[in-house]
């Protein structure tokens, strides 16, 4: 009997030097992150959910329907495992409260950025976290989240006079558009103008890739057609790249010596002007009704046994939610009574309303969300190529380390601890980039030897960064101002460049 591909790969991947390196500066970063922070089981949650999407990935990179429903399955617990880190995180920092006002986006940060980095490091150990894969994930929790979400509208429309007992809830959808048609300062007016050019290329590329342009045109003129689609596509792909910088680069205005320095009022001032918004929107709009028509179009004149073959694997995720949903009602009260009384009110209500069923399925149906969301996210940056294909799990992985260390040096926490995960992130990424190289040049026999020699040569040389970025950091704090201007996310930035600076030269 055949051997299951996807365990070859992922147990010839996990014995390179490379991987090892990876997984061990990641869990080193991990626990100063857990330990600074003050958020050990909170961010112990988020690792095993990273971990829990990082093997589903690599299962969505091999076709097959074992494969597929393997995925899918881990879909939930990836997606509860997220959020309910999120939430851990917050109570151990004390900000659970506080997000149900918008606040608490230092825990989120730091959630999301050990999810990240543990998604990454579990992504080594294949062939990579590739644009195929996530998109392939990214199919399985729609379908979770279709089956999820019957089933709590089923739940709704059995109980729906008792949602009456709610308290009433002011919505305005033309709320949702107003930070972006007219938005209320400098940084919001930069990041939602360049957020809709993003927007509206990113729809105009997905109306390229579903019409049937070239097959309309007229013969003679097909081969003309195709290139003017091609180019445009290219022009498209860069829109995408530099809109997603621009709006990146835009976020550090919220700082006060930044918008004093730099002429911020005035491009956003510029940019705030509510015409080129709308046309912007309304580009978008018209675009992906486009796309989603080509789409339709594609899928009714498929083969339909065809999509209920890929369908049936990709619901292993949501029938089983449904079912814990349905048998768990005593530990959802349990839970919910445990909760802290800032939002134990809330969820009481929800309780009374909805049956406990009902509540779990909610909040399944919301985890599942915010995965897909991070996915498509994860999609468009792999489809821009603003995270490289090549090490891209090494990459993530000195990411997520990366903005552990911006939130805890946001938080004043120890100017050591942040220069030693920005050491860690680089490491890690350092290690899978250069592993890959090797592995693709020499073979996988030869680079082995090779790739332990630079394992430690990179722990070696990152160690000689943390000690530059240090002395940085005391000349820094001789010349900083005294209302202490320099603030902890400055130093971590610098001393990513440092390091960065030093390890790749």
């Amino acid at each position: 009997m055949d051997a299951d591909p996807t365990a070859a790969s992922v147990g010839a991947g996990a014995s390179r030097p490379a991987s090892l390196t990876v997984a061990l500066a990641v869990g080193a970063g991990l626990l100063v992150a857990g330990v600074t922070g003050g958020a050990t089981a909170g961010l112990a949650a988020t690792t095993v959910a990273g971990v829990a999407l990082g093997v589903a990935t690599l299962a969505r990179a091999r076709d097959g329907p074992i494969p597929a429903a393997t995925g899918a399955a881990l879909v939930p617990v990836a997606a509860f495992g997220i959020v309910g880190g999120v939430a851990l995180v917050a109570a151990e920092r004390g900000v659970l409260g506080a997000m149900l006002d918008g606040g608490g986006l230092p825990a989120v940060g730091l959630a999301v950025g050990a999810g990240a980095a543990a998604f990454g490091a579990t992504g080594t150990l294949g062939d990579g976290i590739g644009e195929g894969a996530v998109r392939r994930l990214r199919r399985s929790a729609l379908a979770t989240a279709a089956v999820v979400g019957l089933a709590f509208g089923t739940v709704v429309a059995g109980r729906f006079d008792a949602l009456g007992s709610l308290p009433a809830l002011a919505f305005d959808p033309g709320a949702l558009l107003e930070p972006v048609l007219t938005p209320g300062g400098p940084t919001l007016s930069l990041v939602s103008f360049f957020g809709l050019v993003v927007a509206a290329a990113l729809a105009c590329r997905g109306a390229l890739s579903t019409l049937p342009i070239t097959e309309l045109a007229p013969r003679e003129r097909r081969d003309a057609v195709e290139r003017t689609v091609v180019r445009l596509d290219a022009d498209l792909r860069a829109t995408l790249k530099y809109g997603v910088v621009a709006a990146s680069a835009s976020l550090p205005t919220a700082i006060p010596a930044v918008r004093e320095s730099l002429p911020v009022g005035a491009v956003a001032a510029l940019l705030a002007t509510p015409i080129p918004r709308w046309l912007l929107l309304g580009v978008t709009v018209v675009a992906a009704s486009l796309a989603l028509a080509g789409r339709l179009l594609r899928a009714a004149a498929g083969d339909t046994a065809t999509t209920l073959g890929r369908l049936l694997p990709a619901t292993a995720g949501g029938v089983p939610v449904v079912l814990v949903a349905v048998g768990a009602r005593g530990p959802i009260r349990g839970l919910v009574a445990g909760l802290p009384a800032a939002i134990r009110p809330l969820a009481t209500d929800l309780l009374d309303a909805l049956s406990p069923t009902g509540v779990a399925l909610a909040v399944a149906l919301v985890a599942v969300g915010v995965l897909t969301a991070g996915l498509t996210a994860l999609g468009v940056l792999l489809w821009i190529d603003l995270v490289p294909t090549r090490g891209s799990g090494g990459a993530l992985a000195g990411a997520g380390l990366a903005l552990c260390a911006v939130v805890l040096g946001v938080g004043s926490a120890p100017a050591l601890a942040t220069f030693v995960l920005v050491g860690l992130g680089v490491v890690a990424w350092d290690a899978s980039d250069r592993g890959v190289a090797l592995r693709a040049d020499l073979g996988p026999q030869s680079a082995g030897r090779i790739e332990v020699v630079h394992a430690v040569g990179s722990v070696a040389v990152a160690t000689v960064g943390v000690a530059v970025a240090w002395a940085a950091l005391v000349l820094a704090g001789a010349v900083a101002m005294p209302d202490g201007a320099l603030v902890g996310a400055m130093t971590a930035v610098a001393g990513a460049v440092i390091l960065l600076g030093v390890l790749r030269g």
